[in-house]
């Protein structure tokens, strides 16, 4: 057997698209995949895209997100999306060309000897979890199968596989094949039992706790256990960002988001409470704030995480009680345990939350006053009331990022994801093709800003080409509003770089639907915007949607720098916000 075909027939069982860009160094491979009938090649007009689609199309389906890219500039090219895997822990391979096996250099002084000859595995062992340069025929099936199962082994995230050209066009014999034999790990912690008594213990004393949802529990497929603690003991609980597509934000326990730009009442619930179980939540910057000391002061802490490195981090809050572990084996340890709650234990502590968020919505009425332009706090509002079911949501970085997260409220069901830790701009257009090829019989929205269009605008191409049902909603508020308030915010309102005036020239939306072909709507105001939102909402994609925002609009509320959570600009009266914060 031809060695591309083996490849494309290991690929074949553990996904249905292979996404990327030709090369000189690929072509064997790329032709043994466009002709095993299990698996679809789509290739994208910039291999960046092509990684960030393969990253979200394990977001929607679950399967192993496959990129391949050609010797030097393509791997290059296919970093971006690898960063958005493993800082967000998803499983995806990246399979590199390499010149042929003569032409790799073996003094490492040389600089280069092969045409587009690069120091692949060196180079991004930072942002993998394994990376192998194969040589020898004979262990390509022993290293593919064993790279794919480290991508999902433990904490997930991505490996890169970089294979010479003459190898992937040289022929292999079954008998000569190494075979890899996946030993099953099974987490272990014999504390487990004992460390689950203390939860248990914690809970049972407390008078206001919290449980923290974070990607952990996605991943690990948790839900459902979950729910059935918070549905059994009647315990409230807050998302991470990661998670918010999980709960139904109706629901009087949802407690609502929480970090540095999140909601103000999320906040509230976590600086009051007085036992925080943190569930495959990384408890990063942004969300206990840049002083991890005035993250929620007064309650005891218990972290369940499967990467006991993160437990070890020196920007931890004080934690009670650390848990190394897997959140679904944790959980189903816990669940199993009896619990012992007095009847209406936590009953004024529910109490407070629903006012508390009844108290400071975010999506305020104040924000579909504005006439002449269209306010993100009221577009949100008004997709979360009109969105279809099913649909996946896909918000890019930066302001837009923030107003989704603070404003969108889930109250169907709906996917929302996006790349949050590496967070780089232009994810949500190129993360619609992957979306896209996950699952066709859904409705895509992108929600991107007019400063991260250009990102990725060449794929408007590939939506094009392929007919990608995406409605792409440009967040357009003339530069870059997030840097222009980080400006205002540290530099005395210098603007450089942001906008028009400061030296950044921006594309007419316009001119570049009408370039690729691609229909366009430009909504000038809120009252536009309501009134024809539900109906675009109804339209086959693919679409874009020019939305006019006030350059001037901000972020609101937001943690400025050293403050707690609980203290977000504008701020609130000192009096009201003591009232709130007492316990």
């Amino acid at each position: 057997m031809k060695v591309s075909d083996l490849i494309a027939k290991i690929l074949s069982k553990h996904t249905t698209c292979v996404f990327g860009g030709q090369g000189g160094s690929v072509v064997h491979l790329v032709d043994s995949i466009s002709n095993n009938k299990k698996l679809k090649f789509i290739p994208g007009q910039n291999e960046q895209a092509s990684s960030i689609a393969a990253d979200a199309y394990f977001r929607t389906t679950g399967k192993l997100g496959v990129a391949i890219g050609t010797s030097g500039p393509g791997i290059l090219n296919l970093l971006q999306g690898m960063a958005c895997s493993y800082f967000d822990s998803v499983p995806s391979l990246y399979i590199s060309g390499a010149p042929v096996i003569n032409q790799i250099r073996k003094n490492k002084n040389i600089r280069q000897i092969g045409f587009q000859e690069m120091e692949v595995v060196d180079l991004v062992k930072p942002i993998t979890k394994y990376a192998v340069l194969i040589k020898n025929k004979n262990k390509v099936e022993e290293e593919f199968t064993k790279a794919i199962n480290i991508a999902f082994e433990g904490r997930m995230g991505p490996v890169l596989i970089d294979l010479p050209d003459d190898l992937q066009r040289d022929n292999c014999s079954t008998s000569s094949r190494k075979k890899y034999f996946i030993k099953k790990k099974t987490f272990k912690n014999y504390n487990l039992n004992k460390l689950s008594n203390k939860t248990v213990r914690l809970i049972q004393n407390s008078k206001r706790p919290l449980i923290l949802i974070g990607n952990g529990v996605k991943l690990s497929k948790s839900k459902l256990l979950v729910d059935k603690l918070i549905k059994k003991y009647k315990i409230p609980y807050a998302c991470s960002w990661a998670t918010i597509d999980e709960f139904n934000s109706k629901d009087n326990l949802n407690a609502g988001t929480f970090g540095v730009a999140a909601t103000r009442y999320g906040n509230f619930a976590i600086q009051n409470s007085d036992l925080l179980l943190c569930l495959g939540l990384r408890l990063s910057s942004q969300i206990i704030g840049s002083n991890q000391f005035n993250f929620s002061p007064n309650s005891k802490k218990i972290l369940v995480e499967i990467d006991k490195n993160e437990l070890n981090s020196h920007r931890l809050p004080k934690i009670n009680i650390k848990i190394n572990s897997d959140v679904r084996i944790f959980l189903k340890n816990l669940v199993s345990k009896k619990l012992v709650i007095k009847k209406n234990q936590f009953e004024k502590w529910r109490k407070k939350l629903i006012f508390l968020k009844s108290q400071y919505p975010v999506v305020e009425p104040k924000h579909y006053l504005k006439k002449d332009y269209v306010n993100p706090y009221a577009f949100f509002g008004e997709l979360s009331k009109n969105i279809k079911k099913n649909s996946i949501l896909i918000p890019d970085a930066s302001a837009n990022l923030i107003w989704c997260m603070q404003g969108f409220q889930r109250y169907k069901d709906t996917k929302v994801f996006t790349a949050l830790n590496h967070s780089p701009m232009g994810y949500s257009v190129a993360a619609s093709v992957g979306a896209f090829f996950g699952n066709q019989k859904k409705d895509i929205i992108s929600i991107i800003g007019d400063g991260s269009m250009p990102m990725n605008i060449q794929e408007l191409e590939t939506i094009k080409n392929y007919k990608v049902n995406v409605k792409i909603f440009v967040i357009n508020n003339s530069g870059y509003g997030l840097i222009k308030q980080t400006q205002e915010t540290w530099l005395k309102s210098n603007y450089a770089g942001v906008d028009k005036k400061s030296g950044l020239s921006l594309p007419d939306n316009k001119k570049i639907s009408k370039a690729y072909g691609i229909k366009s709507i430009f909504l000038k105001n809120n009252k536009e915007m309501k009134n024809k939102l539900k109906k675009i909402l109804k339209m086959k994609g693919p679409l874009i949607i020019d939305l006019n925002i006030n350059p001037r609009t901000r972020v609101s509320p937001k943690i400025e720098f050293g403050n707690p959570l609980h203290d977000m600009s504008p701020k609130l009266p000192k009096n009201e916000l003591k009232k709130i914060i007492s316990n």
